[in-house]
Formats: C-alpha cells, structure tokens, sequence
C-alpha cells in the first residue's frame, strides 16, 4: 500500500533532531498516523514504532487516538497537561 504524502498546509517546519522533530509532529491536537510520522521523518514504519517507545520509556504519555472516518490507521499525540 503506498504511503500519502501529509497535506503541506497543515505541517510544521521541522528542525533539530529527529527526536525533537518527533515531538514537534506528535504535539498537533488531530495527532498523526505512523505512516505520516514516517514519511515526514525519512524513518521506516518500525522505527517509529520504535521511537514512540522509547518516549513512552522516557515517561512522556502518548495517547492513541480512533482512526479517522474512512481509515484503519490510529493516530497518535501527546497527552496534553492536565494544569
């Protein structure tokens, strides 16, 4: 299955490291697929399985969102502070 490519619009310019890009991608209210984090960061899809992970690993809380309607794809973003 071929991957789509993120609509322009609604990303965010990414600089620094990969994690901080990561972290940039994962902190939109919608969230974002794994697909879409792959093709934004050049990484396969294990590795950014992988790398989500590892932020759970560090205590950061990543929530799981439902697929939107028509998909089969979760997405996925930051828990937002509960202050």
């Amino acid at each position: 299955m071929p991957r789509r490519k993120p609509a322009a619009a609604s990303l965010p310019t990414l600089t620094g490291p990969k994690s901080n890009q990561l972290r940039t991608l994962l902190s939109s209210r919608a969230g974002t697929t794994v697909a879409d984090l792959s093709v934004r960061l050049g990484w396969q899809t294990h590795t950014t399985r992988a790398a989500l992970t590892r932020l759970k690993q560090a205590g950061i809380t990543i929530e799981k969102l439902a697929a939107t309607e028509g998909t089969r794809q979760s997405r996925y973003r930051l828990a937002e502070s509960k202050k």
